[in-house]
């Protein structure tokens, strides 16, 4: 056998290439998540940068009272 797996492809999922028909519902779901997206990608990132200070306040906080008593 020179297929080097033990069984052949699958066939394509759908009996149309890629642009898929053009529907109504389709588009809006795929448009409602191209929308929303970016927003969640900046909001998640925001969270992190948010967390990342935080952390960064707390531990010069905690340095700051360490030093304060063992001087």
């Amino acid at each position: 056998m020179s297929y080097p797996y033990p069984y052949p492809p699958y066939p394509p999922a759908y009996p149309y290439p890629y642009p898929l028909p053009v529907d109504p519902a389709y588009m809006m779901y795929w448009m409602i998540q191209w929308i929303t997206y970016p927003y969640y990608y900046a909001l998640t990132l925001e969270m992190y940068k948010t967390m990342i200070e935080v952390w960064k306040k707390t531990l010069e906080a905690l340095t700051k009272t360490l030093e304060q008593k063992t001087s």
